[in-house]
């Protein structure tokens, strides 16, 4: 059986018994919080979050009453409010697939490309028609693609975790078993999840919790990579296989540089970075030797990326790199990550803020200041010098691309 890409390797906690709430509302689902099933709204916790709480608290309408009698009946104004309810989501829903088929799937990565334009266009929408899975996570991107312009927009935040929450829940299942009618969807779904968890911050709102690591997403890149070998032999000839393949240099590789003719800050294509004394002093910190393999292939993978970097190609094709991000690093990174060591968050910096210099689509833009500052804040005073190169990337980082050589 394929292992959950977000699956750890560490123990997993015993919890107390408590009483698991059934009845609560849409909202609270979709955060996995305990709601206080206060009907008919708003509940506490929508209470506590939102500015208008009634109008964001929503319970299923489904749900069976909290109490009854034999003689009692469902009153006009109860049937009132789970028809508009019912009505308010099926609305949303409509709102986003519009807005998914007519806008979002036009500014996807590589559209430009016919292989991209079958992808986004064509391909994703009738995937998702035959999987409720799939149809969940383009809505989450439709809603996540409006938030980019409307950062307060509660409903559509709710939105979000709401069909992320569902189109995760089926993805979950169908990785038990892989099979010639399913292949396709997973690994679509894995794409489409991949890009939600990198836009997170999104749906956080202006009053967000306490920046944690991005580990879903981290988990959701390695595993796309698993899931790939895993559906490959059922997906060959397919609109999502040809966009995957699209050029076969899209995978970053290190290349071994002269030093004399590039100095440890100028990449292969002559493209010049900050100077970054994490690389200068790398061979005087103290790392115990069985993580300096690991470390050294997540950097390794990392010179690969800046040297994609440069003026010598269209940018798309650096930011299809780039959105990539982690793909290439070993899964034992992640659990040092999950372990909160500070030299792999550090390191996981660097990746995140070479996102500045491609981050003009909306799939992109935003994630490079959310994440390096976010990480900036967990490492603490002791490992803020090995902050500086990702945090000056953020203030001096250009437009990179063949198109922007001359601006």
């Amino acid at each position: 059986m394929l292992p959950l890409p977000w699956e750890t390797s560490g123990e997993q906690r015993t919890q107390r018994p408590h009483r698991k709430s059934r009845l609560g509302c849409k909202v609270c689902k979709a955060r996995k919080i305990k709601c206080d099933e206060k009907r008919p709204g708003p509940c506490g916790p929508c209470i506590k979050r939102f500015p208008n709480p009634e109008e964001e608290c929503e319970f299923e309408v489904l749900s069976p009453p909290l109490a009854r009698t034999p003689s009692s009946a469902v009153s006009p104004a109860s049937i009132t409010d789970s028809i508009n309810g019912t009505h308010s989501s099926r609305a949303m829903e409509l709102r986003l697939f519009h807005h998914y088929s007519t806008t979002t799937c036009h500014t996807m990565s590589l559209c430009e490309e016919e292989a991209g334009r079958e992808m986004w266009v064509v391909a994703v929408p009738k995937i998702a028609f035959e999987h409720p899975y799939v149809y969940s996570a383009v809505l989450a991107i439709a809603a996540l693609h409006l938030l980019s312009d409307n950062p307060n927009d509660v409903s559509l935040q709710t939105a979000t975790y709401q069909y992320i929450d569902e189109s995760l829940s089926g993805y979950r299942n169908e990785l038990v078993s892989i099979t010639s009618e399913n292949a396709l969807a997973v690994f679509t779904a894995s794409i489409l999840l991949g890009i939600n968890a990198r836009l997170r911050y999104r749906c956080l709102g202006s009053n967000p919790p306490p920046y944690t690591l991005p580990l879903n997403y981290l988990h959701l890149q390695l595993g796309i990579k698993e899931i790939y070998f895993e559906t490959d032999q059922f997906i060959k000839d397919t609109s999502v296989r040809n966009y995957i393949d699209l050029r076969p240099d899209l995978r970053p590789k290190a290349v071994v540089k002269n030093s004399e003719m590039f100095p440890l800050n100028v990449n292969r294509n002559g493209f010049e970075f900050p100077h970054d004394a994490l690389l200068i002093s790398w061979d005087s910190l103290s790392i115990s030797s069985e993580r300096v393999p690991i470390y050294s292939a997540a950097l390794k993978y990392l010179l690969g990326l800046k040297d994609s970097i440069g003026f010598h190609e269209e940018i798309r094709w650096i930011q299809r790199r780039l959105a990539w991000l982690v793909h290439g690093v070993p899964r034992e990174f992640v659990g040092y990550l999950e372990e909160g060591d500070p030299l792999a968050i550090v390191i996981l910096a660097r990746f995140f803020a070479l996102l500045k210099y491609v981050d003009e689509p909306w799939w992109i833009s935003g994630t490079a200041e959310f994440e390096v500052r976010g990480m900036a804040n967990l490492v603490g005073d002791e490992w803020s010098w090995a902050m500086e190169w990702p945090l000056q990337v953020l203030d001096v980082a250009v437009r990179v691309g063949l198109e922007n050589r001359d601006l």
